[in-house]
């Protein structure tokens, strides 16, 4: 039995090596049934939909416009590509994510390029597996800028190894150099941090001309033979949109780093490795160290090798000091080891200029450790001739693992968020509004609710008491500026809201702001005893804040026209309310107040 599974093992390694690109399209058929599943799963998010207001809007210069006043810190690629999807497919969450999912398939198809230059199709297809048991698979699916910049990253770093291959023609290698340019000046059209996507390459052209100085002992008619003038003038050119979008960034800086979720931090970088790479970030790091100290032993222990136990380990020390042949040359080499490091990069650059940065904008790192994982098992386990699938077997295993209970996860979710829509009518005032003060459930609601619940929701802000209690601003700031133009729900300063209101009801967690600051201006609230069955609501792309309840409150109009509340209570100023405005001494400061009798009204 087990020599029949290895024969099998053996046919199978015999016939993807014989068909790399039919084992390629088998594995793009599987990667499809994949994205498609999960994408019907998975309920559209706040950022998707702000990716899908944007592209409503259906035209270059109105969402240039839209992005100048700073509805999205973005540049316009992506919601450009969302407008011609969403007319040739309809609008739904399929046609939203599309752009996505073709930028992670380029992503593979680039990873797979890469690798099948310097190993057989078994080996690169588990190359590519193994990126795919990766957390970037996340991104293959949302209906934002990541699947793009992930997969233009790694096309130009193909397209830059081509451009310096000898082995290929001159015409090749020409049309390979004016590819990269087009795919880092598309990157960054679609992400700006995907300007990171230029240093593997420039990195890579520094260590190729530093090698080939060295091997001509530091000549200076050297010099030029080293430096390729058509890579660093194509660069060059790549990276011109940015004077384009020079005010967006500006803009974008300017919005949201004062009060930004994703504040720059050292923090970010260890994070990004294990949110990115995740899980099987450990078993690689492993297996890089374990490679060094074979390579170590094969190298500086040559008298010791035959006496090591166990005795597989001083054969594959032999084995290793037999073999002195580099899988990649110098240059290719320090932009994967580039890849790799790409938090790292990413946080000195957003250190630099920009002060933002998450693990989402350095999806790359996959690539890195993904090509450099491939290689080290190569290396150590190359001549057996079945190796290669069984890495491809147990990636693609995790893979479809981990993406049943991503699946799994996503249905809780979407089951948590209808719990809480069934349950509105037995809280709400009919036909009065409905408050929902967290910027990731309402405009949720807003798309997904019915329209007689959809049409009654109103988006209340008060920025400085957001800021107290939840640190950051960054949905608020990206709705309000789309208030006048972009959103039909209303987004109004809660004085405002407040001054005409009757009674209403609140969707909000526990410890949310709104009720907070209403507490403290001394309104009457009422906690709903209703389980709105939502404890799942959160996850990798939350729908909302915590764990949504319901409450009741009223308005001015209804207070001045139903006398007798315990409290008088203290109106809000819309000027205190707006962004611009602090929380002052004079004015106060919201506190945490508990809950008593004397703040709460009875239906």
């Amino acid at each position: 039995m087990a020599v029949r599974g290895v024969s099998r093992l053996e046919r199978a390694t015999d016939w993807i090596d014989s068909h790399p690109v039919r084992a390629f399209s088998l594995l793009t058929l599987g990667y499809v049934a994949a994205v498609l599943a999960l994408s019907w799963t998975k309920l559209l998010w706040l950022d998707e939909l702000i990716t899908l207001h944007i592209a409503r809007l259906g035209s270059a210069p109105a969402i240039w416009h839209a992005l100048s006043q700073g509805v999205d810190p973005n540049p316009p690629l992506l919601d450009l590509l969302a407008v011609g999807s969403l007319r040739l497919f309809g609008e739904h969450a399929l046609s939203l994510r599309l752009p996505a999912m073709i930028g992670y398939w380029i992503g593979m198809a680039a990873l797979f390029g890469f690798l099948r230059r310097r190993l057989s199709g078994t080996w690169s297809l588990a190359g590519v597996a193994m990126s795919l048991a990766m957390a970037a698979f996340n991104y293959s699916y949302e209906g934002r800028s990541y699947g793009l910049l992930y997969g233009l990253a790694m096309l130009a770093v193909l397209c830059w190894a081509w451009s310096l291959d000898p082995s290929l023609s001159r015409g090749w290698r020409n049309g390979a150099l004016a590819a990269m340019v087009l795919a880092l000046a598309a990157g960054i059209s679609t992400n700006y941090f995907a300007a990171l996507a230029f240093l593997p390459i420039a990195g890579g052209e520094l260590a190729g001309a530093l090698e080939l100085l060295r091997a001509r002992q530091w000549r200076r008619s050297a010099v030029r033979g080293a430096l390729h003038g058509r890579v660093w003038a194509a660069l060059a050119l790549a990276a011109a949109p940015l004077l384009a979008y020079r005010r967006l960034i500006q803009q974008a800086i300017a919005e949201f780093a004062p009060y930004a979720w994703n504040k720059v931090s050292f923090d970010q970088v260890a994070d990004s490795y294990m949110e990115m790479v995740e899980i099987i970030l450990y078993p690689l790091l492993a297996l890089f160290v374990f490679s060094f100290l074979v390579i170590a032993l094969s190298r500086f222990c040559s008298h010791c090798r035959a006496a090591m136990y166990p005795r597989w380990l001083g054969r594959l020390a032999s084995q290793q000091a037999e073999s002195r042949f580099r899988i990649l040359p110098t240059h290719e080499a320090a932009a994967v080891f580039l890849l790799m490091t790409y938090p790292i990069l990413g946080y000195v650059v957003a250190s630099i200029h920009g002060g933002m940065l998450s693990p989402r904008f350095v999806i790359p790192v996959c690539f890195g450790f993904a090509i450099a994982g491939t290689l080290a098992c190569y290396r150590m386990f190359g001549h057996f001739h079945s190796a290669g699938i069984v890495v491809l077997v147990s990636c693609l295993t995790w893979f479809a693992a981990r993406e049943a209970v991503i699946g799994y996860w996503y249905m809780k979710q979407k089951q948590c968020f209808y719990n809480v829509v069934d349950r509105i009518p037995a809280a709400e005032y009919p036909g009065e509004p409905i408050a929902i003060p967290d910027p990731l459930m309402a405009l949720t609601f807003r798309h997904y609710a019915p329209p007689n619940l959809a049409n009654r929701v109103v988006f209340p802000v008060d920025f400085p008491v957001i800021r107290l209690y939840r640190t950051e601003d960054s949905p608020e700031e990206n709705l309000w500026a789309g208030r006048k133009f972009l959103y039909k729900m209303p987004i109004v300063t809660l004085a405002h809201f407040e001054r005409s209101a009757g009674k209403y009801l609140i969707v909000a967690s526990d410890d949310n702001w709104m009720i907070e600051d209403l507490l403290h201006h001394r309104y009457p609230i009422q906690r709903l005893p209703i389980n709105p069955g939502a404890a799942a609501i959160g996850g990798f792309t939350p729908l909302a804040h915590g764990t949504p309840v319901f409450f009741t409150s009223v308005g001015d109009s209804f207070l001045e026209s139903t006398p007798g509340f315990i409290l008088e209570p203290v109106p809000f100023q819309r000027s205190e309310n707006l962004p611009s405005a602090k929380l002052t001494p004079e004015g106060g400061r919201p506190f945490r107040h508990p809950w008593s009798p004397s703040f709460m009204q009875s239906r």
